[in-house]
């Protein structure tokens, strides 16, 4: 277990991180003042003198929002090169909390200092927190007030333009939409048990701890929302498209114990954590909106490593392929040791379905976080480290108040370190970055 001891950085041993991208370069600044147009007049040659050709190449090696931030507040005329140049890799991605505020990933491998996250004002108030995101987009909800009762609003905002779509309340009351109620019941083919879907329910509440949506708002395709509930009243998987008053609201059968949920080739796929049975669900619309109308039982043949004692799995598509990603834990007395990793590609089209083992991400690396999961292209930048999966969801102790480490697993070395709690409080947080 010497491993998890060691440090480990996303640039190589030898690279300075201010070699891929100056870590502050409103420095110069000191020296100068503003001019009437907001431009910064420095002592010596202007900035506005540097070629646009350097500056271009300089924009493509800023990893960090912040950083490409600083650069476009210098002058116009590197405002106006960095839109003009060759558009730069997406920036490193963000780490948004449940409270809304955000922390980046450094070049360097380590996370910066948390700051909160500007809401528009019509979605700000009262108790909200962050349970998803797509792209540019983030999902929150606000808690109703009162002990269980649920969630009383939903929403998706974009961080940078403000842009709000608010979703259908999480908990309905008795007086609403019981007359054009609809629902039906549908047989879970290949296995046993039903899983019961209503539209317009006459009464339901839900607490929303995960939330995935099949594609971002600003694709232009018909998106479809995917929510998790965990409430008093049991689990649900709560499903919403543009257009819709009330959530498709569905319980019972698989939905009882799930371990995660993705979309994938149109259909959404969930992970039973006590079976660890995998469900397909297909979705359709029809006039009272998007409905279940098919779930079955995936025959698979999940590999299985000797000597653990406990599994975590988490799905995400990469590439247009789906991936599993297993750690499997132990320890003495405990399952808060993680002792392996391994990474799957799984082949639908078989059946059973085919679980190939791959130990390479073709220059990606992975973020794992409890709301979402997603891959990222760091062989844009160089010097940065690939193949390798950061674990954001695993709390330092089995307890419920636990601070969240930040675990990175080498796919190539086979190991894993533990290099810092990410922090005390902000726990359950979602990656997200802006494309």
């Amino acid at each position: 277990m010497d491993n998890w001891s060691k440090p480990r950085a996303l640039v190589p041993e030898g690279t300075s991180p201010h070699s891929l991208a100056p870590r502050d370069p409103l420095a110069a600044m000191d020296s100068g003042t503003r001019t009437s147009g907001g431009d910064w007049e420095l002592e010596g040659p202007s900035c506005a003198d540097i070629p646009l050709d350097i500056i271009g190449i300089l924009v493509g090696r800023l990893p960090t929002v912040e950083d490409r931030a600083r650069l476009r507040s210098v002058c116009s005329a590197w405002r106006a090169a960095a839109r003009v140049h060759r558009p730069p890799p997406p920036p490193l991605p963000l780490l948004v909390f449940f409270n809304f505020a955000f922390s980046w990933f450094r070049p360097d491998g380590s996370m910066s200092e948390a700051r909160r996250i500007r809401l528009p004002v019509e979605v700000a108030a009262g108790d909200v927190r962050c349970v998803g995101s797509s792209g540019g987009w983030l999902v929150g909800v606000q808690q109703k007030r009162g002990l269980y009762c649920g969630d009383d609003a939903c929403f998706l905002v974009n961080a940078f333009s403000q842009e709000v779509v608010h979703l259908p309340p999480p908990s309905a009351s008795t007086s609403t939409h019981h007359v054009d109620a609809y629902s039906t019941s549908l047989p879970i083919i290949n296995g046993s048990g039903v899983v019961d879907c209503t539209i317009h329910a006459a009464h339901y509440v839900m607490s929303f701890y995960k939330v995935i949506l099949s594609s971002s708002p600003d694709s232009g395709s018909n998106y479809t929302v995917a929510a998790l509930s965990v409430h008093g009243n049991g689990a649900k998987l709560a499903l919403w498209r543009p257009g819709m008053t009330s959530w498709c609201v569905c319980h019972g059968g698989c939905i009882t114990k799930f371990s995660d949920v993705a979309f994938y080739q149109g259909k959404l796929y969930m992970l039973s954590k006590i079976t660890t049975n995998l469900f397909s669900f297909e979705i359709t619309e029809n006039d009272h909106g998007v409905m279940v109308s098919r779930v079955e039982m995936c025959v698979t043949e999940l590999p299985l490593v000797k000597h653990s004692y406990g599994l975590r799995w988490v799905m995400l598509e990469w590439h247009g392929k789906l991936l599993f990603v297993v750690r499997y834990l132990g320890g003495t007395g405990s399952l808060d040791i993680m002792l392996k990793v391994n990474v799957f590609v799984v082949d639908s089209s078989t059946k059973p379905f085919r679980f190939t083992e791959i130990n390479s991400l073709d220059g990606d690396c992975i973020f794992i976080t409890p709301c979402s999961s997603m891959s990222f292209p760091v062989c844009q930048y160089d010097g940065i480290e690939d193949d390798l999966v950061y674990f954001t969801d695993f709390p330092r102790y089995l307890r419920a108040s636990s601070p969240f480490d930040k675990i990175v697993y080498n796919m190539r070395d086979d190991d894993a370190v533990l290099p810092s709690e990410i922090s005390i409080q902000l726990c359950c947080p979602t990656v997200y970055y802006d494309p």
